[in-house]
């Protein structure tokens, strides 16, 4: 039994759809109304393709590659910060920053700290 290329994208974009989803075969078969040997086909896919892997207890998770948000180019238009507790490269519009004053602090997007901006090392 072959899987169909559509069942196999649709197994992908629910993983891309939901970082750090974790799924058993059971669930797989009742999210994707499929029965047992099929689901573990498609799976079985996509986990030889480097897509999914199989944790110890039986369940499937994307690999962190396949999940990870696109990050932005930063452009000279930014102005970028690193903090300083948890290391989260910060960026903020350039024209934003020269309204009235100099930003002299700003809030970490991560950790949600107020931090004094030092230039961002890469």
């Amino acid at each position: 039994m072959s899987v169909s290329p559509a069942l196999l994208d649709r197994i992908r974009g629910e993983f891309l759809e939901m970082p750090g989803l974790k799924i058993t075969i059971a669930q797989a078969c009742r999210l994707w109304n499929l029965n047992a040997p099929r689901c573990r086909e498609a799976l079985d896919v996509l986990v030889g393709e480097g897509f999914l892997v199989r944790t110890p207890s039986g369940a499937f998770i994307a690999l962190p590659s396949a999940a990870r948000p696109v990050k932005v180019a930063i452009t000279e238009r930014h102005l970028s910060w690193r903090c300083p507790h948890c290391q989260h490269l910060n960026s903020i519009a350039a024209e934003s920053s020269r309204l009235q004053r100099p930003l002299t602090t700003f809030r970490c997007s991560a950790c949600a700290r107020v931090v004094r901006p030092q230039a961002a090392s890469a």
